[in-house]
């Protein structure tokens, strides 16, 4: 699922989840970008604290998984705050070139030990039938 980030009226990034056999597994990952005139000011953490809630909260996810390039400090930084831990590295192709890819897990004892962002959900029920639950 990719969702629109906005601020201000603008459309300044966006968060993913996703998941194969949720209903089984438990586990999700998320992936954001935002963009750069942006970052710095709280929106990063924001809209990945609601996207942790909404899989937590809403869809009663066990685990979390996402990752972040090893020299993009903001994204790690992110990822640190909301309780996510190491959980290794792979070197990916970017571009024809070995990049060094950190991999992260959050728990839901790591989530609730990080929870600073308050987020609510309303009228989840009529969509999770899409979230196969």
């Amino acid at each position: 699922m990719g969702l629109a980030v906005s601020w201000e009226g603008k459309v300044v990034g966006r968060q993913d989840l996703g998941a194969t056999d949720f209903a089984v597994t438990g586990e999700a990952h998320t992936g954001s970008w935002l963009g750069q005139a942006y970052q710095g000011r709280g929106i990063g953490t924001e809209m990945r604290a609601a996207v942790l809630h909404l899989a937590f909260e809403g869809l009663g996810a066990r685990s979390m998984t996402t990752g972040a390039m090893a020299d993009n400090a903001r994204s790690l930084r992110v990822s640190e705050k909301l309780g996510y831990r190491p959980d290794g590295r792979e070197v990916l192709s970017v571009r024809g070139e070995a990049r060094d890819h950190r991999r992260l897990c959050l728990d839901r004892a790591g989530r609730e030990a990080h929870r600073t962002v308050p987020v609510e959900l309303h009228r989840l029920e009529p969509s999770l039938a899409l979230f196969g639950l």
